[in-house]
């Protein structure tokens, strides 16, 4: 008989943790060959178009957990795991390095894509002894080629800029959003408003720019000429929190629909596009150790994946590149076995941020310790814990409770996801490409080695 469907965040990650759901080799396809062979994926096949997508922070413990939850949740597969299962997909595992040291941030590892050589954390495309390299975007602007960048990050964020800007420190979005303008970067969209000042706008808007503001604005858009769009002031809100707020949705657009319409704007040309999308959000649901608002992000950027696989299919002269800068916290399903609280587990309809602000989460779980030193009575400390905390312990779970500094350390124990930091993480990487010059990628490869692929499978190395 098969498992029965969990019914909400909490039965998911519960089962999970405690390995209480088990897939039968039916329920787990074999994945398909992925050749170097295919002629789809021939070197010598010249790519008009490139999708760029990158999940940022997404290491595969992150990936793997989003597989599973829309296996147990939803009941359906990952359309990244039935792309590999489905099409001959060449993958390759990448060292995300910088110039820095082992562990990479965004705006290094982005300069590699962006110049091929590897630069200081923090820097954008700006090398350690000061030299500006051209950079991917110029080069396909200077081929003819439309170029766009989409993210859930502000569109000014290391990510995007990384593909295109030539910066010192990443911080400085208002230099980043200027160069956007200057280099001609056809399609911008993203949050970030803030770093586009009234002026930087109107000069955006007298070289024939559409501006747009709201996902309705972003849906009723037509037409293949610039476009940029600014949804919020800083970051686009966390999927978690735009699924559970009917206002959010109203007036946000999802990550699918803004590649939808980046796609759309970018056709037309006669050499076609480069295009890089950015499910920027991921990284910082991790760094936060946010397991729920990581995992709900992933899957809107696997649902992008759908929205673009029907764009390639529809234009074979298209490279995909699917892949991330470096993972982030390190998330990972445990089994907690003996040490699991015999309790239940908070609802999961809010990322962390949201839930500390609305439930008063930002008493840590010291505090409540420190406030109840003098309580002798169980129930009159628990009473405390739940006031504080949302969450009602069974009193043999208290002493253990008491141990832990912040509901940050306690969630763990509840739903069975676990994280080894709040920070980027260095392991290697997924890194997979299907299309023109696809077979180019060999199976392991160095960040700072993809640039000269990408000019190689466009003819422009």
């Amino acid at each position: 008989m098969p498992p029965s469907r969990p019914n909400s965040r909490r039965d998911f990650l519960k089962a999970a943790s405690l390995g209480g759901l088990a897939f039968g080799a039916a329920a787990v396809p074999a994945l398909g060959a992925t050749t170097r062979e295919s002629a789809d994926n021939a070197p010598r096949r010249q790519a008009k178009n490139v999708i760029f997508m990158v999940s940022d922070g997404m290491g595969m413990g992150t990936l793997a957990a989003a597989v599973d939850y829309l296996k147990l949740v939803h009941q359906r597969e990952s359309h990244w795991l039935r792309m590999y299962r489905e099409v001959p997909v060449v993958r390759s595992l990448c060292e995300t390095h910088s110039a820095t040291g082992l562990v990479t941030d965004s705006a290094a590892a982005a300069s590699c894509w962006g110049i091929g050589e590897r630069v200081q954390n923090g820097s954008l495309n700006v090398t350690p002894d000061g030299r500006k390299p051209v950079t991917i975007l110029q080069r396909m602007k200077a081929a003819r080629k439309r170029t766009g960048l989409v993210t859930t990050a502000t569109a000014t964020h290391a990510t995007p800029a990384g593909f295109v800007t030539t910066v010192t420190k990443r911080e400085d979005q208002r230099e980043v959003a200027f160069q956007y303008l200057e280099r001609g970067v056809d399609v911008v969209l993203g949050g970030g408003a803030d770093y586009f000042g009234e002026s930087l706008v109107a000069a955006y808007k007298k070289v024939g720019y559409t501006h747009v503001t709201t996902r309705a604005q972003l849906l009723a858009h037509r037409g293949t000429g610039p476009l940029l769009g600014l949804f919020a002031k800083k970051y686009i809100p966390m999927e978690v929190d735009r699924l559970n707020r009917p206002a959010l949705q109203a007036v946000t657009p999802t990550l699918a629909e803004m590649t939808q319409s980046a796609l759309a704007a970018l056709q037309g040309s006669a050499e076609g596009f480069f295009l890089m999308v950015e499910g920027g959000r991921v990284d910082h649901a991790a760094h936060a150790n946010d397991a729920i608002g990581a995992i709900l992000d992933q899957i809107a950027f696997d649902d992008t994946i759908a929205t673009v696989l029907k764009f390639v299919s529809a234009h074979p002269d298209t490279l995909l590149i699917i892949t991330t800068d470096h993972g982030t916290g390190g998330l990972q399903v445990n089994g907690v076995g003996s040490e699991d609280f015999d309790s239940k587990l908070p609802s999961y309809n809010e990322t962390n941020s949201t839930f500390l602000r609305l439930t008063a989460f930002n008493r840590s779980l010291e505090q409540v310790r420190l406030e109840a030193k003098d309580f002798k009575k169980p129930k009159e400390y628990q009473d405390l814990l739940v006031a504080a905390t949302g969450l009602k312990f069974k009193p043999a779970d208290l002493e253990k409770v008491i141990s832990m500094k912040t509901l940050t350390e306690a969630i763990p124990k509840y739903s069975g996801v676990g994280f080894t930091s709040m920070n980027h993480t260095g392991e290697m990487v997924e890194f997979c490409a299907v299309g023109p010059g696809a077979a180019l990628f060999p199976p392991f490869l160095r960040n700072d080695q993809v640039h000269a692929k990408l000019l190689q499978a466009t003819g422009l190395a």
